[in-house]
């Protein structure tokens, strides 16, 4: 059994604050991104890019302060574990519980890192015009915003918050005699919170193209396949698992487009 109590953390506030933390260090890592891309954007107010730019991120911020909420209340309760949260609350050792965690997720990050881009080949002779030829050009600022904020502020939007707030709401509802949910409430839950994050994609797709049923189907699974990975990571290890496989898929991911830009 992972560490962690059944009933909660010893202190909210010491548990919810280092992981919020974490998660603006993400959101702050999206500014430059941002900036890039409304740059290209007609019709903007008459303003500062970069103001607009910060002005964007209110959005994922009160996301993730309402995901950090949830998740620290109810991730415990349903079994799943943050070492950071267990090192604030009741000073369990960080680094030697991640160590042995470490040769999993960075398979599975890179397991997501090959099969992605596979995925997103598949389906280019159904794309359109606006989204054919793959993704953007992963330089280095990328891949680091890419890292921080998808590998810790997506970390804990999907998995400490929508995976914990499923995971919870299966088990009051279908599995109550049981101390935690079992495993058809847990993959239900990874499952459904992947395929939500998949979900929640297609409206910014939705502003390059016109939705096909296969653009839809393209746009859900490619970003619902890693979240399948990431969330079995935070069931069976900890957050901080699933964390790193996802930051660890984006650095494979533009290796290995350095590579193929070097041979091509």
């Amino acid at each position: 059994m992972k560490s962690g109590s059944m009933h909660g953390y010893p202190s909210y506030g010491k548990a919810y604050v280092p992981l919020f933390v974490a998660g603006l260090i993400g959101v702050i890592a999206l500014v430059p991104t941002s900036v890039r891309q409304l740059q290209n954007v007609p019709g903007l107010p008459d303003m500062p890019v970069a103001v607009l730019a910060a002005l964007s991120m209110l959005q994922p911020l009160i996301l993730l302060a309402i995901s950090v909420a949830v998740g620290t209340w109810l991730a415990p309760r349903v079994g799943l574990t943050s070492l950071v949260a267990d090192k604030a609350t009741k000073g369990e050792p960080f680094w030697s519980r991640l160590r042995p965690q470490m040769p999993a997720a960075i398979v599975f990050g890179i397991a997501a890192a090959v099969i992605l881009p596979l995925l997103d080949i598949f389906f280019q002779p159904w794309l359109p015009a606006s989204l054919a030829g793959g993704a953007p050009p992963r330089d280095l600022s990328f891949t680091i915003s890419a890292m921080l904020y998808g590998g810790i502020t997506e970390e804990l939007l999907l998995r400490w918050g929508m995976m914990s707030l499923l995971a919870w709401l299966g088990w009051r509802l279908f599995q109550r005699g049981r101390e935690i949910p079992g495993a058809a409430v847990m993959v239900t839950a990874i499952v459904i919170s992947a395929l939500l994050f998949g979900i929640g994609h297609l409206g910014a797709v939705a502003v390059l193209a016109p939705l096909t049923p296969m653009l839809i189907i393209r746009t859900i699974l490619l970003n619902a396949v890693g979240g399948i990975l990431f969330g079995w990571l935070f069931w069976k290890h900890s957050l901080e698992a699933a964390m790193v496989a996802h930051a660890a898929a984006h650095v494979v991911m533009t290796l290995m487009a350095l590579v193929l830009a070097a041979l091509g």
